[in-house]
């Protein structure tokens, strides 16, 4: 779908008709949100690879390294608490610390069995059997709110897994369905049409209308762009570009995109355009909704794929300019946790300077969200 206008659709008053009518404004405010919606679009699609090669190239080895630091500070701990100069108290705060490093590591990878045993050890709880319940749980609450039944083997390891989990079971269904209506059609032998309620029948109308809308503008297009009927070269070759762009804008279902063109080629000019009847701009209307809302739809699809990828907060708009303020915020967070993970391998690594800092550590069991999983 062409995402700028090259000749600005408007549908102004017929001459002598007097001010602009309801149907004719609302089409004209649709044709502007739909040239922002493309604008919107196109810049999404120029920037989105910007922004994950950035994640790729910065983000991401910062945060390896850092798990790679948590994962030496967590076995650092796991020595440490064992040690006989440690006092009880020290050793429940020590436990709290490797209970929660270990939690966040195993959200990144459950099947680190060192780092499973470490938590067990600490924890007194056995990690495999609280993520059966918790997952056995949530499949609990998917299927009665969705009526999905999500497998025992569905991965939870991060908002991304499951929503793709969720996807695959809901086509999974709706293919079983497809299927056994096949069946039963068939079993049933032919069947008479069912009667259609009137409200069906003038949706259904309604769709042939919008969809010949579209086809009789192609239709026009395609008689006079038809490149074989040309002889000259130069001529041929501009019709064939121009046609392809109309095959294009027709398969898309790109009403706007075949306007611009009739206009491009002189097919029709801005007197015929406010010469269009009210049941007509209607039809046309509909049509620009529908695509405002695909557009609509598809950068959601992209700013979410993104936003779940790096663990933001899911539902939460942005622009491709606050995407990457919020990616480069991140980096520099994940350089800094770096830096002060790696000062606290060298003070733990020193019992004496580890046993001071322990002195004002506060355990944090009883604060909200402890120690759950991210759903």
């Amino acid at each position: 779908m062409p995402l700028t206008t090259q000749y600005a659709i408007r549908i102004a008053a017929p001459a002598a008709a007097g001010p602009l009518s309801r149907v004719r404004k609302q089409f004209n405010t649709l044709v502007k949100k739909l040239e922002t919606e493309r604008v919107r679009l196109a810049l999404w699609r120029e920037e989105l690879p910007r922004i994950r090669a950035l994640a790729d190239s910065e983000y991401d080895p910062l945060a390896r390294t850092f798990d790679a630091h948590r994962r030496r500070l967590l076995l650092l701990l796991d020595q440490a608490c064992s040690n006989k100069t440690m006092g009880k108290r020290e050793r429940e705060k020590l436990a709290d610390m490797i209970c929660l490093t270990a939690l966040d590591l195993m959200r990144i990878d459950e099947e680190d069995e060192a780092i499973k045993d470490i938590y067990n050890k600490h924890s007194g709880c056995d990690f495999d059997l609280d993520m059966d319940a918790d997952k056995a749980f949530m499949r609990k609450m998917v299927g009665a709110a969705t009526g999905v039944e999500l497998d025992d083997d569905t991965d939870f390891s991060s908002p991304r897994a499951f929503f793709e989990a969720m996807r695959n079971k809901m086509e999974e269904r709706e293919r079983e369905e497809d299927e056994e209506k096949e069946k039963e059609q068939k079993q049933a032998g032919p069947a008479r049409p069912a009667k259609l309620s009137a409200r069906e029948a003038r949706h259904q109308a309604e769709e042939l209308k919008l969809k010949q809308s579209v086809r009789d503008i192609f239709r026009k297009l395609a008689s006079a762009l038809h490149p074989d009927r040309e002889t000259d070269p130069a001529e041929r070759g501009r019709k064939t570009a121009l046609m392809q762009r109309a095959n294009v804008a027709y398969a898309a279902n790109d009403l706007l995109g075949l306007l611009e063109l009739q206009l491009e080629v002189d097919q029709i000019d801005q007197t015929g355009l406010d010469n269009l009847g009210d049941d007509r701009i209607k039809q046309y209307s509909r049509i620009l909704d529908g695509q405002v809302n695909e557009i609509k739809f598809e950068i959601i699809a992209l700013e979410t794929s993104f936003s779940l990828d790096m663990g933001w907060e899911f539902g939460q708009r942005r622009t491709p300019k606050a995407m990457m303020r919020g990616l480069r915020a991140d980096i520099a967070e994940m350089r800094a946790n770096v830096k002060y993970i790696e000062a606290d391998l060298d003070t733990f690594s020193d019992l004496k300077k580890l046993k001071a800092w322990l002195k004002d550590y506060r355990i944090v069991a009883n604060d909200p969200g402890y120690g759950e999983p991210w759903f």
